[in-house]
């Protein structure tokens, strides 16, 4: 369960050809997995933005996962271990797929008291 927030991810282009300032489109996500949030962080109030860096493959697979700024060991893992498990359809330059650069934010928010949780 991931509560509260949305992810944002920002892309570039991982080998940049200085000459050439083509069209470029971004990779597409076809297959996402959110990470756990496990109940007994969410009682002892772990929270807070994971920001990850990764590599998309041309072939749209995601490697390279690093954490950029954790949170607690534990949810750096579960979202690491989640965005490598992603699928996108690659970013292209003039129709051919490249490789990109991205980052996640990922928040972790428990739920406010009341909810439905």
């Amino acid at each position: 369960m991931l509560s509260g927030g949305s992810w944002v991810i920002r892309f570039a282009e991982f080998k940049q050809d200085a000459g050439s300032l083509s069209d470029i489109s971004q990779p597409v996500a076809t297959r996402k997995v959110d990470p756990g949030y496990p109940t007994q962080l969410i009682r002892q109030n772990v929270a807070g933005t994971i920001v990850l860096y990764a590599v998309i493959h041309a072939d749209g697979t995601v490697g390279n996962v690093r954490v950029l700024n954790g949170v607690d060991n534990r949810l750096d893992k579960f979202a690491s271990d989640a965005v490598s498990q992603w699928k996108f359809q690659p970013a292209t330059r003039n129709g051919s797929p490249i490789e990109v650069e991205a980052t996640f934010q990922i928040p972790f928010r428990p739920p406010k008291p009341g909810s439905a949780f």
